[in-house]
């Protein structure tokens, strides 16, 4: 089983539920196997079945057919009611489609941002709209190296504490220090926070794959140090990213 079906095992029912409808879609008006969409689904067989079930008591145009090549299918054209996003999912999906600028993907990408936000409560749009997380990207350098997964779990703690004004504490490259995040910067296959250090003070940019560890310290900062943040940035080529 591959690590990306074992996670949506792991997801609410109801994001299951819509998983199993397009997994259906995407493959109509041929059957699938229940024991292929459990695999895909990173659950048991009998968890399939009972989704399956639930789906058709609800409603849902699924239908069994028997035989060796039998499985179950589903209307090509029917879909679930979309599903409502938070305001951190909404916000870590407008991102990933924003870091689609000046590629292939652009045109598509702005669509479905735009989808994305019209589909979303009016708090969610005004706090993606706002930019509550401010995020840059360095354009490509060419040289061509490669991104790697980079830092603990905890690195999602980072656009909260950006959005809200947390000081965090560090653990980097073996040494603690605080920091107030301000921006995110993704470039050369890595995100980078920009943060200003204490005590000093200053403009710092700490890599994703040697954060060791983050921390909440409880205590909220003002300050966002814009003029000092724009004249490290400006030593960067930034690329531009869809408002």
């Amino acid at each position: 089983m591959s690590p990306a079906a074992g996670t949506l095992g792991r997801v609410k029912r109801s994001e299951r539920l819509h998983a199993v409808v397009d997994h259906l879609r995407a493959r109509a008006p041929r059957p699938v196997p229940a024991a292929r969409l459990a695999e895909e689904l990173g659950v048991s067989r009998r968890t399939a079945e009972r989704d399956l079930a639930a789906l058709r008591a609800a409603g849902v145009p699924v239908y069994g057919t028997d035989g060796r090549a039998g499985g179950y299918s589903i209307l090509a054209d029917y879909s679930l009611p979309p599903l409502r996003l938070r305001a951190d999912e909404a916000l870590a999906a407008a991102v990933a489609l924003d870091l689609l600028a000046g590629s292939p993907f652009a045109g598509a990408a702005r669509r479905a941002r735009d989808r994305i936000l019209a589909g979303a409560p009016a708090p969610v749009r005004a706090a993606v709209s706002a930019g509550v997380v401010p995020v840059d990207a360095v354009a490509p350098s060419g040289a061509g190296r490669a991104g790697r997964p980079g830092g603990p779990q905890d690195l999602d703690l980072l656009p909260a504490a950006i959005a809200g004004r947390q000081v965090l504490r560090l653990r980097y490259r073996g040494s603690d220090r605080e920091v107030e995040p301000l921006r995110l910067l993704r470039g050369d296959g890595h995100w980078y926070l920009v943060a200003w250090a204490r005590p000093g003070g200053g403009v710092r940019g700490f890599r994703d794959d040697r954060i060791e560890s983050v921390e909440p310290t409880g205590e909220r900062f003002d300050a966002l140090h814009r003029a000092e943040v724009d004249a490290d940035l400006s030593r960067w080529d930034l690329a531009p990213l869809t408002p």
